[in-house]
């Protein structure tokens, strides 16, 4: 994809030396996951000619759960998986494949001394149809600046703390040409919080006006804009979107007429629906599943990849019993993650430690977690009793209740026995998703069997040990309330050097150990997604910088009547 959007560092007029360092060293924890990621295509697709792309057609997806919004600055669940096809980023540098930077709104980056970023911005990325009083105009230098305003002042912004506490200062030129972020220190996490989802850019008169309406409607430069109403999505195609297709004569992207996202929460019925072809792409379960599915139908396997995110075991510093590191340890040494790899994902998953395994290098190697973190419930027992209490110690965990999201209504039974098993005895609070959302983010929660964003930096994993939480201001996590482990937190983040950050990480993650951790993944999968033959050239192996790319098709079999880059027909974002 080394192309004039995705490209090299190199091709970033930054040396290598500087992107990776800014990056946080991606090329050291790239060479360990590559040797972890597991697997190779099963059955790969057959490679398709440029003549035989045409337009037209609609993917079909499944929704395993609501959207809790299509703000970009304020999704913390489904929504932000969305929002990279309808709102642009500056730049995406992809955590799996660290080489692989996407330029967007940014067609340059240029960094004059360690603390300050230069983006010059692409002319032409223009403003869908639409019916939200937006002009179709072309973004600009101006639209990314009163985004990241907007992020850096909306305490209940996902990205706040980025925004807050690496972006000192930042300015748009007069002429919307430049934009230029002035960081207080080098942050090794910079490109990747840059490129999120949670940092993506609106048209600025969306920011103007009533911002409740960007719930349910969205608009932007992307290849996509769209809504979601009743429970269902649909975006369509930006016919003025700047993108085109280098390999098949710079033709316009996307070759999409859209998407619609259909709510199928049940992995059965999701399961059904994709045999069925009302969907046209599902992950399954474990390997098992796949090679079933692989044998039945006329689908193949996307790259067999690990998947950044986990169910959690996430406990409140500031509420008994959880104040007391004995019991945070009782908690850790109860847990027995090689039941979940064998009960769930029969094998086809890996056991996390504080940090996860899928960000490779970071994470502490598999002989020194068994140390760490080991299996003895007989352990447990003891350190409850040497708290001061006798087993059963009675605790309240809050979750999701009924949500197969992550496979957590799988995990949960299992987590209930190993718990029992141990000397708990817990008090269980099981509340509908949006419940235990808005309870989760407030910290309103003694213990969370938690469900998790995609993290592919050791970042967040670590934050929810912080004081401040993952998100500042104490929201999902107060932490361990301990200034030598945040201020161990804080200086990691400033490492720049490769080896000196996996070597910073690994320590903070004993120190941690030692404290009494109150945040605990439990394991990560491997991903095996399947799709119909029909699809044609998905993104695969970038992680959700993939989300940007637009260059995938739909094959003539359910392309549909369009089949015209150009139809004269607006689509309107709702």
């Amino acid at each position: 994809m080394a192309n004039r959007y995705w490209r090299s560092p190199q091709q970033a007029r930054l040396s290598r030396r500087q992107v990776l360092a800014a990056a946080g060293a991606g090329a050291a924890a790239a060479g360990v996951l590559a040797a972890t990621r597991g697997g190779s295509l099963l059955r790969a697709p057959t490679a398709t000619a440029a003549s035989e792309k045409g337009y037209g057609g609609r993917f079909q997806v499944s929704l395993p759960f609501q959207i809790d919004t299509l703000d970009p600055h304020t999704s913390v669940a489904l929504g932000s998986t969305y929002v990279p096809r309808i709102y642009n980023t500056l730049v995406a540098q992809s955590q799996v494949d660290p080489d692989t930077i996407f330029f967007d709104l940014a067609q340059t980056m240029e960094r004059p001394d360690e603390n300050t970023w230069v983006f010059g911005i692409r002319p032409g990325v223009k403003i869908a149809p639409n019916n939200m009083d937006v002009p179709q105009r072309n973004m600009d230098a101006h639209d990314a600046y009163e985004s990241f305003e907007r992020v850096r002042t909306l305490d209940f912004a996902t990205g706040a703390a980025f925004a807050r506490d690496w972006i000192e200062s930042h300015e748009a030129s007069a002429d919307g040409r430049t934009y230029t972020i002035r960081t207080p220190q080098p942050y090794a996490w910079f490109l990747q919080r840059l490129g999120s989802p949670f940092t993506t850019i609106p048209p600025r008169e969306l920011l103007r006006g009533d911002t409740n309406r960007m719930r349910t409607a969205a608009v932007g430069g992307g290849p996509f804009a769209g809504s979601y109403l009743n429970g269902h999505l649909s975006l369509n195609r930006n016919q003025n979107y700047y993108r085109t297709d280098p390999n098949n004569s710079d033709a316009q992207l996307p070759y999409l007429d859209g998407m619609d996202g259909i709510p199928i929460f049940d992995r059965n019925s999701r399961r059904n629906a994709f045999l069925l072809q009302q969907i046209y792409q599902y992950t399954a379960r474990d390997s098992v599943e796949a090679d079933q599915l692989l044998n039945q139908a006329n689908v193949y396997q996307g790259a067999v990849e690990p998947v950044f995110t986990f169910i959690s075991v996430t406990m409140n510093v500031k509420r008994p019993p959880f104040d007391d590191p004995r019991i945070r340890k009782a908690m850790m040494h109860a847990i027995n993650r090689q039941q979940y790899i064998d009960l769930i994902y029969a094998g086809d998953a890996r056991a996390n430690g504080l940090v996860h395994w899928p960000t490779g290098a970071y994470a502490l190697p598999d002989e020194e977690l068994e140390e760490l973190q080991a299996f003895n419930p007989e352990l447990s027992r003891t350190l409850i009793q040497e708290a001061g209490f006798e087993p059963p110690l009675e605790i309240n965990v809050m979750f999701p209740a009924n949500s197969t999201i992550e496979e957590h209504s799988s995990h949960l039974p299992i987590f209930l026995q190993q718990m029992e098993d141990a000397g708990f005895e817990v008090r269980q609070d099981p509340m509908d998703f949006i419940t235990w959302l808005v309870n989760y983010t407030n910290t309103d929660y003694d213990c969370s069997l938690a469900l998790n964003q995609i993290y592919e930096t050791p970042e967040t994993p670590l934050d929810f040990q912080h004081s401040n939480g993952p998100a500042g201001d104490g929201l999902f996590s107060h932490g361990l309330q301990d200034e030598a482990i945040d201020a161990a937190i804080d200086a990691a983040k400033a490492v720049t050097d490769p080896q000196a950050l996996v070597d910073a990480i690994h320590q903070l993650q004993r120190d941690i150990y030692e404290a009494g951790p109150t945040f605990l993944p439990i394991v990560s999968p491997f991903s095996r997604t399947l799709y119909w033959n029909f699809v044609k050239n998905i993104p695969q192996g970038l992680g959700s910088a993939g989300l940007f790319q637009s260059d995938w098709w739909l094959g003539p079999e359910v392309r549909g009547p369009s089949g015209d880059a150009n139809c004269d027909d607006d689509i309107d974002a709702i």
